[in-house]
């Protein structure tokens, strides 16, 4: 079944769209496909993205710009995969530019809107076992991708790798050992705690909590989410107070940081900068980045709780920081994933 979103692709070719990231055409031409049957527990829609023989058009699906070709036959060969999880309230093609990017380059990508955390449905984010379920959702994803009979034979097992922006970045960091302690975030965002005057706008995402839901994540343990198929992460503008500190020294895999200078969601000094100096943890910090940075360009206003993800601080050029980031990533899963 072919999804509706590409059913949209073939048919309407867009006229005068902005121009893309990068001359993709001169790499490898890139293919999207629907994961037909995505967990629903774990994903509202999932899209594979993969070099092709096809040619791509420009096509464009509500204020994203994408240049696919759409359900077309994969290129030989086995290759690595990138699992990509957008921040709270995100979508699918929020980061098209980095699948489009890395496929470019011969990988495999694997995007997901994450069930009951996405642009239309941020019902979790309110719960007890919120950081924990979003982990395990990408883990349930990657599970069945391995097990579908189109895919699991182009991919290389042993070269796994994650990127996730925001709420995506706790995801992400789970994965590689990183244990989601839901404590720290009720004692961050209480009286006396930083959150309230430091980090106001990350205590203010998740709206008032209940009482038995705060309640039942002050007695949560620091939990093992990790899954040993991820051998490198990527992570940009990172949630991480609300992850272990202990288990942040342990990470059992290489790990890049796009950190943002000016994050005006998530205190840097709070979160994206704690990781540096780290074991095993990489660090680029751009100080004129916004949290942002990462979330596809070009798409205009968009409606948004809190901060639009279109806007930047003042003087940044958003594009030019994704096709240098893109570089820095793929520099740096291409080493960590020779």
């Amino acid at each position: 079944m072919t999804h509706p979103m590409l059913t949209v692709l073939k048919r309407r070719a867009a006229v005068g769209l902005l121009p893309l990231l990068l001359p993709i055409a001169a790499l490898a031409q890139v293919g999207v496909q629907r994961l037909d049957g995505a967990d629903p527990k774990a994903a509202v829609s999932a899209l594979v993205w993969y070099p092709t023989q096809a040619q791509s058009q420009a096509q464009r699906i509500g204020p994203f710009s994408l240049e696919v070709a759409a359900d077309a036959a994969p290129a030989p060969g086995r290759r690595p995969l990138l699992l990509l999880s957008h921040g709270t309230g995100g979508h699918e093609l929020g980061h098209a530019w980095l699948a489009q990017g890395m496929v470019a380059r011969g990988w495999i990508v694997l995007t997901l809107r994450h069930t009951a955390d996405n642009y239309q449905d941020r019902s979790a984010i309110a719960r007890a076992d919120f950081f924990e379920q979003r982990a395990r959702q990408l883990s349930r994803l990657l599970d069945q991708l391995l097990a579908d009979a189109r895919w699991r034979d182009r991919i290389d097992a042993a070269r796994i790798a994650a990127f996730g922006h925001s709420a995506g970045g706790h995801s992400v960091l789970a994965l590689v050992g990183a244990k989601p302690d839901p404590a720290r975030v009720v004692a961050h965002c209480s009286p006396g705690g930083a959150g309230l005057t430091s980090d106001a706008v990350m205590c203010g995402l998740g709206g008032p909590r209940r009482a038995d839901s705060a309640a039942v994540m002050q007695q949560t343990v620091p939990m093992d989410v990790s899954d040993p198929r991820i051998r490198a992460a990527v992570v940009a503008a990172p949630l991480v107070v609300p992850l272990q500190p202990a288990s942040l020294q342990a990470l059992r895999v290489p790990v890049w940081v796009e950190a943002a200078g000016r994050d005006e969601v998530l205190t840097a000094r709070l979160h994206a900068l704690t990781l540096c100096g780290r074991p095993r943890v990489h660090c680029h910090v751009d100080e004129g980045a916004g949290h942002f940075a990462s979330f596809q360009s070009g798409t205009g206003p968009l409606p948004a709780d809190g901060i639009d993800p279109a806007c930047d601080p003042p003087g940044f050029d958003r594009v030019a920081w994704q096709h240098a980031a893109l570089q820095r990533i793929a520099g740096f899963l291409a080493a960590a994933l020779p």
